[in-house]
Formats: structure tokens, C-alpha cells, sequence
């Protein structure tokens, strides 16, 4: 049986065993895209200050997203925010603070780990649906979200055989995920509010504006700047900025462009990839390595996520099936 998915914009996209390489091309090139930004971005911070590395990245970005929005006729239109400047204010704040925790457990943990801590966005999604929004939970729900809890403490280092928590980038990768989740509302009740309308190009360019003005002020106020004229003579850094940058374009573009055609628990079951491709472009390329109960606890996470998405995508078609 065929199943629809209705998008914001009225459009339909088909789920299911009928989705077609061209459909699963941009799901799949999202979990590829985001890997590759935050391993390259994890090879910056390991050079240079985390609060320079965001300024280039997200200055990069603002280029990027300019020369797109301009082409599209979106930059006319960056002005018309009345009714949610506060919110997009939010969303920068936001913005900066996933990025700087991520970025400082990038510096002092591997990436592979990192990104599977990222994916605790889930749970904290469903805890603030909880405490926040009053939604209910079955017993298997919860279930996965201890399982997750417990593979979580794996993958920052608790050894089994010593019970201690060895990865000190943990609590930064957890912070960075809470701030994804906040952010993650925060964009949505944006989208939808009734006082104005709002592109996701006009909403990625204040949250990416927003962040680089703060980067850059707390890289002065820390005596950062400086670092900045490092840069042109460290082609291995210079690279992975660049990477970095058309990295968190390309989150932009396609995660917006997936969110608007898939329903969100597809979406999030692709991004599940990208511990796994961090992981594995990190293993071949810079040899980075993981102890047997991490990548168990890795394994743990994204099955407990999985747990999650299958049981909201039950509580959808429930839900789709009374409505008929």
C-alpha cells in the first residue's frame, strides 16, 4: 500500500517501499553532509581555537547563503521579519551555543563518538514533548530512552570493567544535542507562526549571522582573533575550514529541503547515518579508533533512537488511520 506524507507547502511525498533512488538521494546525502562537517570541523579545533574556527565556518557560510538567496530573490525579502525578530534572535543564540559545545568536545574527543552522542537530540526532544508539551509516552518508549541513556554512557567511556567515564568531550556532545532540540522548536514555531511569513533561507541566514557575531565577539574578548592569520599558511587547516563551511551550507540547504518533503521521523531515521559515516571517514583517514564497549554503546544509542522513531511512526499512522 502506498502511504503520503502531506508537506507544508501542500506537496506530497510517497513513503515507503515506493521511494525511488532520486527520493533517498537528498535523505541519505544529509547524513554524508553532516558527517563530513563535523569531521572536518573536528580537525580545525584540533589546530586552532574553537571561537576562530566558528567565525571562518559560519563566515563562509554567510557568503554561500548570500549568493544563493540573492540569485533566488530571497535577500529582497530579509527584512520582513515583524512578529518573530526575537525568535530568530533565539535561533542565533542557539545556534552558537550547539556549535561551540560540539566544537569543544570535537577538541578534546574523537568525532566518531561525538556524532553519536549528537543523535541524543531525540531524547531530548521527546523529554521536552513531555515536560513542556504534555504529550504522552508508552512503556516502550521509555524503555528505548534508558537504553539510550545507558549506550550514551558508553560512548563517552564508561568501561564495564572499571566504571568510570573517560571521554571528557561527553558532556559538551550532550549540551550541543539539548541545544539542537531547543533550536529545533524554536525554528518550527517560526514556520508556523501566524504573525508572519518566513522562509527557512531567511531563517538560516539570521541563525548563521547571529552565530558568527557572537563567535566573533567572544574570539575577541579571549585574544582569538589573531589565529585568524594562521590560516593562509596551514593548507591541511584551510582545508578543512572550506569543507567545513560548504558543510554547514549544504546542512541548510538540504535538511530544510528534506524537512519540507519527508515527514520528520523519516528525516531523522536517515540522519541515524552519521555517527557511522564521522565514524568511518575518520577510521580511514585519520585513523582514529574506538574501544570495543564505545562502539557497542554507539550501536545501543542509534538502536534505541530507532526504537523511538518506529513507535512515533506508529503513533502517526494511528492517529492518520482515525482521522479516515
Amino acid at each position: 500500500m502506498r502511504r503520503e506524507a502531506q508537506t507544508h507547502d501542500g506537496k506530497t511525498a510517497r513513503c515507503g517501499a515506493y521511494m525511488n533512488a532520486k527520493q533517498i538521494f537528498p535523505l541519505a546525502g544529509l547524513a554524508v553532509i553532516w558527517g563530513v562537517y563535523y569531521v572536518a570541523s573536528g580537525q580545525a579545533v584540533s589546530e586552532i581555537s574553537v571561537f576562530t574556527v566558528g567565525i571562518v565556518i559560519r563566515l563562509l557560510t554567510l557568503v554561500l547563503l548570500s549568493v544563493i538567496m540573492r540569485s533566488t530573490g530571497e535577500l529582497s525579502r530579509l527584512f520582513q521579519t515583524k512578529g518573530v525578530r526575537g525568535r530568530l534572535c533565539l535561533i542565533g543564540l542557539m545556534g552558537f551555543l550547539l556549535d561551540f559545545t560540539a566544537f569543544v568536545g570535537l577538541q578534546i574527543s574523537s568525532s566518531g563518538s561525538g556524532t553519536a552522542l549528537l543523535k541524543t537530540d531525540i531524547l531530548f526532544v521527546n523529554l521536552i514533548s513531555v515536560l513542556i508539551y504534555k504529550q504522552r509516552f508508552r512503556r516502550r518508549e521509555w524503555l528505548y530512552t534508558l537504553c539510550m541513556l545507558f549506550g550514551v554512557l558508553l560512548v563517552m567511556g564508561l568501561d564495564p570493567r572499571e566504571l568510570s567515564l573517560s571521554d571528557p568531550g561527553g558532556p559538551f556532545f550532550l549540551l550541543s544535542a539539548l541545544f539542537v532540540s531547543i533550536n529545533a522548536f524554536l525554528i518550527k514555531s517560526v514556520q508556523r507562526s501566524p504573525k508572519g511569513s518566513v522562509g527557512s533561507h531567511t531563517i538560516a541566514f539570521y541563525n548563521n549571522l547571529i552565530t558568527l557575531a557572537l563567535f566573533t565577539v567572544t574570539a575577541a574578548a579571549m585574544g582569538a582573533l589573531p589565529q585568524l592569520a594562521l590560516i593562509p599558511s596551514r593548507p591541511g587547516l584551510l582545508l578543512s575550514l572550506v569543507v567545513a563551511g560548504c558543510g554547514q551550507t549544504g546542512i541548510y540547504l538540504v535538511y530544510y529541503y528534506d524537512l519540507a518533503r519527508f515527514p520528520v521521523w523519516l528525516v531523522k531515521v536517515f540522519l541515524l547515518l552519521m555517527p557511522v559515516v564521522a565514524g568511518g571517514i575518520s577510521f580511514l583517514l585519520f585513523g582514529e579508533r574506538l574501544a570495543a564497549w564505545q562502539i557497542g554503546g554507539m550501536l545501543i544509542v542509534l538502536l534505541g533512537a530507532c526504537g523511538i522513531l518506529s513507535e512515533q511512526r506508529a503513533k502517526e499512522e494511528s492517529e492518520l488511520a482515525a482521522q479516515m
